[in-house]
C-alpha cells in the first residue's frame, strides 16, 4: 500500500523499497519465510516457520505499465488488489459508506491486469473494489479469486464491505473471503468476538464453510500511536474503526479459536476456518 502523499511520482519506488525491506526484515529474523509458490508454503510451515506472500493492495506501483507487473511478479508478488479506496488508473474503490461509490466498472489498464495476473499466477483480490468493479472482475476470471479482509453488509453496510449478492459470486468462483476484524459493526458495543463469528456464520450460511477465512487486518499498535489529528483524519476520510478488545492482534486468534469452539463448530470446521481454505487457495494458484 502506497500513502497518498508519495503518488504518483514515488510510488514505484515506495514499493521497490518495501519489498527489499521485507527481505531484509526476513532474513534477520529467523521465524520468517517469503514464499512464492504453495510448496514453498508447505516447507516453510514444516520448518515451523511463518510463510509470508507479498501483495499489493493498489496498483499504484504500476502505473499504467503492465510489464512492470511481471518485474514485481519476479521480485515476488503473489496477491494483488487493484485499488483500496481511492480511484487509480485500474478502477475504483468502494466507499465507506451505504452508498456513493463510483459507478464505473474497471478501465481498460484494469482488465488487461486482471487478465495478465491470471496469466501470470497472480491471485487477484476484490478486497476494498467497488460494486461494479467487483462484478466485472467477477466476469473476467477463470479460477478462484479472494476478498482477503472484507465484512459482510448485513451487520456493517458500507459498500467497502460486501453484500449477500457479492458473497455468492465469490463462491461461484470457489474463492474464499477473509473476515476483517475492524469493521465489524459501525456502533461500537456491537463490535464484539461474537459479532466477529456472526459475519463467519453468514457467510457459511450463504455459500458454505470451505468460502471463509480470516482476515484480521491488525492496524490498532499503528491506530494507537498517531497523534489525535491523525486519527480523527481517518474517521472523516473512511470510518471510525472499532476494534475489538479480545481481537487485536495476532496472539488473540487463539480466543477466535475458543469463541469458534463455543459457538458449536467442529474442529474440522475451525481448521478450515483458520487456515486450511486458505491453503487450498494457494495450493491450486501457487
Amino acid at each position: 500500500y502506497i500513502e497518498d502523499c508519495y503518488l504518483p511520482e514515488m510510488a514505484l519506488r515506495v514499493a521497490l523499497d518495501q519489498i527489499a525491506q521485507a527481505y531484509a526484515g526476513a532474513e534477520q529474523c529467523t521465524r520468517f519465510a517469503i514464499c512464492k509458490s504453495y510448496r514453498e508454503i508447505v516447507d516453510a510451515r514444516k520448518r515451523g516457520k511463518i510463510a509470508l506472500l507479498i501483495t499489493m493492495e493498489g496498483v499504484e506501483p504500476l502505473g499504467t505499465d503492465l510489464d512492470l507487473l511481471r518485474i514485481f511478479y519476479e521480485l515476488g508478488l503473489r496477491i494483488v488488489g487493484l485499488t483500496h479506496a481511492r480511484r487509480n488508473a485500474a478502477g475504483s474503490g468502494g466507499v465507506f459508506a451505504a452508498s456513493g461509490s463510483s459507478r464505473d466498472g474497471l478501465t481498460g489498464f484494469g482488465r488487461d491486469l486482471v487478465r495478465a495476473c491470471e496469466a501470470l499466477g497472480v491471485i487477484v483480490d476484490l478486497a476494498h473494489i467497488n460494486p461494479a468493479g467487483f462484478e466485472e472482475i467477477i466476469a473476467l476470471t477463470s479460477k478462484p479469486i479472494i476478498v482477503s479482509h472484507t465484512n459482510a453488509r448485513k451487520y456493517y453496510d458500507i459498500e467497502r464491505n460486501i453484500s449477500d449478492e457479492q458473497i455468492k459470486m465469490v463462491g461461484e468462483k470457489h474463492g474464499v473471503i477473509g473476515v476483517n476484524a475492524v469493521l465489524v459493526s459501525p456502533r461500537k458495543e456491537e463490535a464484539t468476538l461474537d459479532r466477529y463469528v456472526d459475519h463467519i456464520e453468514h457467510i457459511a450460511r450463504l455459500i458454505g464453510i470451505d468460502a471463509v477465512g480470516i482476515g484480521f487486518d491488525f492496524f490498532e499498535f499503528i491506530y494507537r500511536q498517531w497523534p489525535e489529528s491523525a486519527q480523527q483524519e481517518l474517521a472523516a476520510k473512511f470510518t471510525k474503526p472499532h476494534f475489538l478488545p479480545d481481537l487485536t492482534n495476532h496472539s488473540h486468534a487463539r480466543n477466535l479459536t475458543h469463541k469458534l469452539i463455543e459457538r458449536g463448530f467442529s474442529d474440522e470446521e475451525i481448521e478450515k476456518i483458520l487456515y486450511r481454505n486458505c491453503l487450498r487457495i494457494f495450493k491450486e494458484l501457487l
